[in-house]
């Protein structure tokens, strides 16, 4: 079960969400021409196994719904970009990471710095493929995560092994070797891959949302902050975003409560080829626990967003000044 917590901050009469949800002006942050990274080492790597230090720069933290890019060893096959099992070590680096065996962060300026840990010249992939990095060469991979098709942050650097011949992975070889096309017949292959299974995540595009100002008598609106939920369990079990608000409460004591806040909730599948479903919740008060969004069993698995447009009921003697409730957003 995951709980997120958003603060909504109503100024004058302002509101913040749990997460927490912040809204605010302020400088966009400069980025780089383009995604590059470097590698250390990039040369000389001990085959046995190697530490290999990625840092990287130029990225954009908030492209592709912030879903963020891995970062891979591996060769560079034709089918890169979609066959996770090929690679020998993987992270996932994004805006809302924490640093993990399995994630890491990119900071607002599209710069991360990483380590994929005992990096080996020989190893037998998911998909029971030898590959030998002393004689095809390797790379340090990054690529758009979760599927999606955006080739614009794709980079690759090549890593050698001591005692590796590392040649163009593009060189046909001499004529006669191991794997050259027979002309005159045809050939099978078999093919396999293995599917891990993942985790129930839910991630907040931000911590605070901000309502409008308003005298009292008035309603307060705005837009909750959009969740981000990843079903990558492979089970389709179905799941459930919970929201349940606290009173607005002013520094002075003064409280408006929760059951004037209402929500229109909405959802929809992130297109990344999953084909599950997802339906918003009813709108309603917030006087007591509602549901945000839901996916059925047998549709679940996937990448959903939710959010809700909020309306604030600030009763007609409400002192003024700023008053803060706390949403909290649990995912079971």
């Amino acid at each position: 079960m995951k709980h997120v917590t958003t603060r909504i901050t109503r100024g004058g009469a302002v509101i913040a969400a749990a997460g927490l949800i912040t809204i605010g002006m302020g400088v966009a942050p400069a980025f780089a021409a383009g995604p590059a990274t470097t590698v250390a080492p990039a040369t000389g790597a001990d085959p046995a196994g190697q530490d290999l230090t990625v840092q990287g720069s130029g990225f954009d933290a908030n492209a592709n719904n912030g879903f963020g890019v891995y970062v891979v060893f591996g060769p560079k096959n034709a089918d890169y970009a979609t066959n996770a099992g090929t690679f020998q070590a993987s992270k996932w680096v994004h805006k809302n990471g924490t640093p993990t065996s399995g994630q890491d962060k990119m900071n607002a300026d599209g710069t991360f710095n990483v380590t994929l840990p005992g990096v080996k010249a020989q190893y037998t992939d998911g998909n029971g493929v030898f590959h030998d990095c002393l004689k095809t060469q390797c790379y340090v991979i990054t690529m758009a995560a979760h599927g999606v098709p955006d080739r614009g942050q794709d980079t690759f650097s090549p890593v050698t092994f001591t005692g590796g011949e590392n040649p163009d992975p593009g060189d046909p070889g001499d004529p006669g070797d191991p794997g050259d096309p027979d002309p005159s017949g045809t050939g099978e292959q078999t093919l396999n891959t293995k599917v891990n299974n993942g985790a129930l995540t839910l991630s907040l595009e931000g911590d605070t949302a901000q309502l409008s100002t308003v005298a009292p008598g008035e309603n307060s609106t705005g837009e909750l902050r959009d969740a981000t939920v990843t079903d990558a369990r492979g089970t389709q079990a179905g799941w459930n975003l919970v929201g349940e608000v606290t009173d607005f409460s002013h520094a002075q004591g003064a409280t408006i409560p929760k059951g004037n806040l209402a929500w229109t909730p909405n959802a929809q599948v992130v297109d990344d080829g999953s084909q599950g479903a997802v339906a918003p919740g009813q709108e309603g008060s917030l006087g007591a626990a509602r549901t945000l969004a839901s996916s059925a069993p047998g549709s679940s698995g996937g990448v959903f967003q939710a959010g809700a447009g909020l309306d604030l009921s600030v009763p007609a003697g409400t002192s003024p000044g700023d008053y803060t409730a706390t949403l909290t957003l649990t995912l079971s």
